[in-house]
């Protein structure tokens, strides 16, 4: 699949009701440059979820946490393939984000319903739009009430930490993928991999609602590899926002950019 193929197919996916998760997440990786063909993927998501015996979410996290060996990684968190399906599909080890979005594909595969509860500092699978049931895939598939998840939070932050009741509500599919694009970013910041960080920001502008907030972001992300035309574009745009917040700077950052290309 060409790199132009691959962007427009992941759009039309994070745009669609649902979104189909594991497969925008396997052609994420696909325009990320990981090998793995994605409908070798599909065929392994439709496999696991033949072995699903239930007909209920806590059914899918068992066969893939239990039976089938999927586990967090916690000895390197911050291992890229953490965040790419096909390799946490291949490597059975994955974070939060990458081992929910595997649970809510196989289960909907299967009709059941399922979601991804985003919380800050952590991620769960749940049973459905408005939760009763969150499962800790990270941590071998725990399965938790909304006062277990909440506990959670308290590990997390402290139990003076201000915890909100909608941190357990489901997070939208459009914004699960915008989650664990935001993992990479950061990875990718930490270990100056300027190129991999252009590809994640034109992931995250085919995400409805998402790309138009990181104008900026993403043309500084440009300019790191030299694309200064292109960095001058979505300045330009930064500037042109009737109340952007970096309006000011955006003026001189186009005349700086475009100097580069004289």
């Amino acid at each position: 699949m060409s790199d132009s193929a691959a962007l427009a197919r992941f759009g039309s996916l994070a745009d669609a009701q649902p979104v189909q998760l594991g497969e925008a997440a396997l052609v994420a990786a696909s325009f990320l440059g990981h090998p793995a063909d994605v409908d070798d993927g599909l065929n392994h998501l439709a496999a696991l979820a033949d072995g699903v015996a239930g007909d209920d979410v806590a059914s899918v996290t068992g066969h893939l946490f239990t039976e089938a060996g999927f586990r967090g990684d916690h000895a390197n968190y911050y291992n890229p393939a953490n965040s790419l399906l096909p390799a946490v599909l291949e490597r059975r080890r994955g974070i939060p984000i990458t081992l929910a979005i595997l649970a809510v594909a196989v289960a909907r595969q299967r009709g059941i319903v399922a979601s991804v509860v985003g919380m800050p500092g952590h991620v769960f699978v749940a049973d459905g739009d408005e939760p009763t049931l969150f499962i800790d895939g990270f941590n071998g598939g725990q399965l938790l009430d909304a006062r277990g998840a909440q506990g959670k939070f308290e590990q997390l932050h402290g139990v003076r930490a201000p915890f909100d009741p909608r941190y357990l509500r489901a997070t939208p599919d459009p914004l699960v993928l915008a989650r664990m694009l935001a993992n990479l970013m950061g990875i990718c910041r930490n270990t100056g991999d300027a190129q991999t960080l252009v590809r994640v920001h034109q992931l995250r502008a085919a995400i409805p609602g998402v790309g138009r907030h990181e104008r900026a972001a993403f043309g500084d992300a440009l300019a790191a590899v030299g694309r200064y035309s292109e960095a001058a574009k979505g300045w330009d745009e930064e500037r042109n926002q009737p109340i952007g917040p970096r309006a000011g700077e955006a003026e001189a950052t186009v005349a700086r950019l475009r100097a580069n290309l004289n």
